[in-house]
């Protein structure tokens, strides 16, 4: 992938939308793991709020288009964003709820069973996570949210 920069959060609504776009697309010219980690490694860098997305209530969660366009992200809002950016890409994985250190968080569960989310910009592995998983979602599960 070539250089990070942060300037795509900085632009229009538009402008952040075709970032997006772009990078998903070049996801899918890379090995399947080094996708996931270059995934693990861009939702390291986006702004950070306190509360964007409320974990418990998933009728209220944004569509992937709003949540990118609107550019502020909680940790469960980068979560969400890692599901819909791997869902969109044409990517195995399932959207996790979960308690880490007596807090929900929105993780994103992969099939070699690793974890995005749980730490910045790594995977981790699910058995090495100390992590009580509540709810499971698959991308099918979601398609009212994302529209593949």
């Amino acid at each position: 992938m070539k250089n990070r920069s942060l300037e795509h959060w900085f632009v229009d609504k538009q402008g952040k939308l075709a970032a997006w776009r772009e990078w998903r697309n070049e996801l899918k010219t890379l090995d399947i793991n080094d996708a996931y980690q270059e995934v693990a490694t861009w939702w390291k860098f986006v702004p950070l709020v306190n509360k964007v997305v409320d974990p418990w209530r998933q009728e209220t969660w944004p569509d992937p288009w709003t949540l990118i366009g609107n550019g502020s992200f909680c940790p469960n809002a980068q979560g969400l964003g890692i599901f819909y950016s791997l869902v969109l890409a044409g990517l195995e994985c399932e959207l996790v709820l979960s308690i880490v250190e007596q807090n929900p968080r929105l993780m994103v569960l992969l099939p070699t069973g690793q974890l995005l989310n749980y730490y910045d910009g790594e995977t981790v592995s699910i058995g090495d996570a100390k992590v009580e998983v509540l709810q499971k979602w698959a991308s099918s599960d979601l398609a009212n949210l994302v529209k593949v």
